[in-house]
């Protein structure tokens, strides 16, 4: 086998791809401890059914409270439902913003508040779209191997970097075993 053959081919696709996964933050661990999650009051919209709409129904929320003229704060989903376990249209989720307590919100927006409690946490940095299908596997991975599973419901938090040069930090809490 020619490697010159192969080598334009690399250098204008897989390259570039690798390059862009990289960057998304594909190749990134992903630190899991427990700790203790919240409290956090957050403003949300409740969603029945495919967790991959629920990024459109966080942009309906930020829409809701800029004209609301309420500050937005970091990105928050309360997910209810294992998607290993309950199908596509019974899976229940909120999705919204972390808010300062007291603050008031017009419907449909609804105000909910997390208390401390404990957690285990997995954290990454990467980007949004990628981040759940690393954090996740390696939750499962580290609590099979302690005999349990993912458990219900989970908290995922998204904190942006500020900065096009780096990705920001997705957390996962989900309850302590």
């Amino acid at each position: 086998m020619n490697i010159k053959k192969f080598l334009p081919f690399l250098l204008a696709f897989v390259l570039p791809i690798l390059a862009i996964y990289a960057w998304w933050g594909g190749f990134s661990s992903v630190d899991i401890q427990e700790g203790v999650g919240g409290p956090y009051t957050y403003v949300y919209l409740e969603q029945q059914g495919d967790y991959s709409k629920l990024p459109d129904l966080a942009e309906e929320v930020r829409g809701l409270l800029k004209e609301s003229r309420v500050a937005v704060g970091q990105p928050i989903t309360v997910l209810y439902s294992n998607p290993d376990l309950v199908d596509v249209g019974k899976r229940r989720a909120r999705t919204g913003y972390l808010i300062t307590p007291g603050t008031r919100v017009r419907a449909p927006l609804q105000i909910d508040a997390l208390p401390a409690r404990p957690v285990l946490r997995a954290r990454l940095r990467a980007g949004l779209l990628i981040a759940p299908s690393r954090a996740y596997p390696a939750l499962d991975r580290y609590l099979q191997s302690r005999g349990g599973g993912i458990r219900m419901p989970s908290v995922e938090i998204y904190q942006p970097s500020g900065s096009p040069l780096r990705m920001g930090l997705f957390t996962v809490e989900m309850p302590r075993p």
